[in-house]
Order: structure tokens, then C-alpha cells, then sequence
């Protein structure tokens, strides 16, 4: 490389998060058109602001600017696109972290590129959480001051084999930024996998869900039945379509979140059944099930639930980086399923979420709430997004 051949350009790095997780779940089919939905969105989005695309491979995405500023809007773009898409289509969760560095880097003959700034961002895709766009102080600087687009400071890092610390801070647009107060969190874990780009980069493995630890399941003042004792691994015979009556709620939940499971005795006011659910490692830290006798008691318990803590309907979003809000969800496209509104409880972050029978026979009126303290919050909604819909129905 040559000082003649050197010019400075800003590199954009994103990445699926879960990607490998998401692949063992749901098999090489579903992942392989989450990478080419993710690869077609990120394709358009560059493209769009003018950048070209250096390397795509299955999850990871590299891609070239001219234009400090044109990088940033694509990334904060493509992740309005990114939550679009998921809205639309919740069986391929687009939850991407993307990192952005700038510097003086050369073209080499087989397309790629040579210089720190590949490295730097590298490193900072994978400190992003999904949703997440982190932008290096240098580029921040080129770029200037941005119409539209905040930048909040998350101060100085250290990263893996960069020697001095590195100054970051987030970018985001003024529409989906969210709200300071008691609902926002912003938080970075251990640096995620990114692509090596011939940079000789270590891939960090991403932990899998682990399936659910103890269960405990409760009959109320109805009188009606408890589910029956799970068999041998904890995992119950799946119910026949239509549910019979006194369905228990371990025909509602999948095997993998349902094993090495003990019947115990809690109390859940007006609910006909209850599962609690202590998992003995990985995400999350605690989640119950209860299913009540008609629709529009689980409304009311539902309803009850938002009031008590002062969630608005219909505002606010509940993301790895902005926690506090309420909405519908939905199956798909016109398929609505039930709502869902997230908080945070002390430490922990809560999401909360009906899944509704809606004349469906293989459905219950089900309200189900996740936990998870400590560092992991972020992670909630990855646990949330492969399952919640999955949970309530017996297929």
C-alpha cells in the first residue's frame, strides 16, 4: 500500500444478532431467507446513500463511504427498515447491531480494503445490540453536526487489539429516539461476533436459549383442574386440535421451553392456571404463563397490568435500547395476535404480552411476562421475538 493509493473512507459493518441461535431453532431453510431478506434490505439501503458493498456473507455485511455522513444516515436508515420489516414479518427478526469507523484506508486487488478503521469497526458492530448503530468519535467529527440524527456519548472503550481507548457514542434519528426518563435503557455487553474481513478477527460464539428450569402450576378458586404432572423429561404429550376443555397450559408452551419441569402450588388471582417458569441459566431470568376462561378476562388482566405501571397505550417502543411502551402485535400481515407492553421493574427489565384466542381453536386466552436483570436486559427481546408468538397455541 501506498501513500498515492490511500484515501480516507468510512466502513460500515453490520450483523445479524442471534443469527446462529435463530439457525438451530428453526432450521437452515428460515435462516437462510433471514440472510437473504437481511442481504436484499442492506443492499438497497447502501446503494441508497450512495456507498458500495464490499463483502456480504450470510449474516455480516461490510460496506464502503466516500461520505462520513451518507454512512451514518444509510445505518440509522437501514435500522428504521430493519424494525419495519420485523413488524411486518416477526418469523425473520431483523435485530442487527452495526459499527461505523472512519480512516485512511487503501484498495486491495481482490476488492477488499486495508486500514484500522476496518478493525475499529469491526470491533464496534460488535459491542452494538441489535437496533444499535455505534459511531467512533472520528467519524462523528467528518460527518459534523447532522439534521435529524442525535448523538448520544457513551464515552471512552477499550477494544480488542486496539491500543489506545476509543471514544463512541450512538447514532440515532430524532423520530425513534427514545424518551429520557424512567423507561430508556442503553447499555453494552461483551463484544458480539463480526465478520473477519481478512483481519484475522475472532468470532465470540452467541450463547443459545436454554430451555425453561422449574415450573409451577396453580388451580384457582374456579376449581378447575391443574395440568397434568409433565412425563418422563419434564416435556407433556402436545394437545389435539381443537384443545379439549380443561387443556393444561403445558400443551401451550413448546418442548424447548418446557423441560425438567416440577409441579408446585402459587396463587395468580382469576386466572384458571398458572406456570412459573425459573430457568437454571440463559434467558430469561423468569417467565409465566396464565390462561384464563374467557377474552375478556385476560383484557382485564391485562388492562390491569398497564395501568399499574403507568404505561400509555399505543406509545413508546420496547427495543434493546428503548424499553418502556405498548402496542399490538402481530402474527403477520393482518394476522393480529394479542399486545404486548415492556418496563422496568428495579433492576429488571418486564415485558408483558397477551397471546388471544381470536377464534382460533388451538389458541387460549394466555398472559404471559418475561424478566431479566442484571447487564442481560437487551437480551430480553431476543428471547421474546422467536417465541412469543409460539407460545399460547398448540400446533
Amino acid at each position: 500500500m501506498t501513500d498515492a493509493q490511500a484515501s480516507v473512507r468510512t466502513f460500515v459493518i453490520a450483523d445479524i444478532r442471534g443469527y446462529s441461535r435463530y439457525t438451530d431453532e428453526f432450521g437452515d431453510e428460515a435462516a437462510a431467507r433471514l440472510a437473504a431478506k437481511f442481504s436484499c434490505l442492506v443492499g438497497e439501503g447502501v446503494e441508497a446513500h450512495g456507498g458500495d458493498m464490499v463483502e456480504i456473507r450470510g449474516d455480516e455485511a461490510l460496506a464502503v463511504f466516500t461520505s462520513a455522513r451518507q454512512a451514518i444516515r444509510a445505518a440509522v436508515d437501514l435500522q428504521k427498515r430493519f424494525d419495519e420489516e420485523t413488524e411486518l414479518d416477526e418469523e425473520l427478526p431483523m435485530r442487527v447491531g452495526i459499527g461505523i469507523d472512519s480512516g485512511e484506508a487503501a484498495p486491495l486487488a481482490d476488492g477488499t480494503f486495508r486500514g484500522s478503521a476496518l478493525n475499529v469497526a469491526a470491533r464496534l458492530c460488535g459491542r452494538a445490540h441489535g437496533g444499535e448503530v455505534i459511531v467512533s468519535e472520528a467519524t462523528s467529527r467528518l460527518a459534523g453536526r447532522m439534521a435529524g440524527l442525535t448523538f448520544v456519548d457513551r464515552g471512552r472503550v477499550r477494544l480488542k487489539n486496539i491500543p489506545d481507548p476509543v471514544h463512541i457514542l450512538s447514532a440515532q434519528s430524532d423520530a425513534h429516539a427514545p424518551v429520557q426518563g424512567r423507561w430508556v435503557f442503553q447499555s453494552f455487553g461483551r463484544e458480539r461476533r463480526t465478520l473477519g474481513w481478512k483481519l484475522a478477527i475472532g468470532v465470540v460464539t452467541i450463547a443459545a436459549v436454554t430451555a425453561a428450569g422449574v415450573v409451577y402450576l396453580t388451580t384457582n378458586d374456579h376449581g378447575q383442574p391443574g395440568a397434568a404432572a409433565p412425563g418422563p423429561g419434564g416435556i407433556s404429550a402436545p394437545g389435539a386440535a381443537p384443545l379439549p376443555a380443561d387443556a393444561g397450559l403445558d400443551v401451550l408452551v413448546p418442548p424447548k421451553l418446557w423441560q425438567d419441569c416440577q409441579v408446585q402450588t402459587v396463587a395468580e388471582p382469576n386466572a384458571l392456571q398458572t406456570a412459573v417458569c425459573l430457568p437454571p441459566n440463559g434467558l430469561p431470568d423468569r417467565w409465566q404463563i396464565s390462561m384464563y376462561a374467557t377474552a375478556a378476562a385476560l383484557r382485564q388482566a391485562y388492562t390491569s397490568a398497564v395501568g399499574r405501571q403507568g404505561v400509555e397505550r399505543n406509545s413508546g417502543r420496547c427495543t434493546a435500547f428503548s424499553w418502556g411502551g405498548e402496542r399490538q402485535w402481530m402474527h403477520g400481515p393482518g394476522k393480529p395476535g394479542g399486545r404486548i407492553f415492556c418496563y422496568f421493574d428495579g433492576d429488571d427489565a418486564v415485558a408483558v404480552w397477551t397471546h388471544e384466542r381470536l377464534g382460533q381453536p388451538t389458541h387460549r386466552d394466555v398472559l404471559i411476562e418475561a424478566r431479566e436483570g442484571g447487564s442481560d436486559h437487551a437480551d430480553l427481546t431476543r428471547w421474546w421475538r422467536p417465541w412469543h408468538h409460539q407460545i399460547g397455541k398448540a400446533d
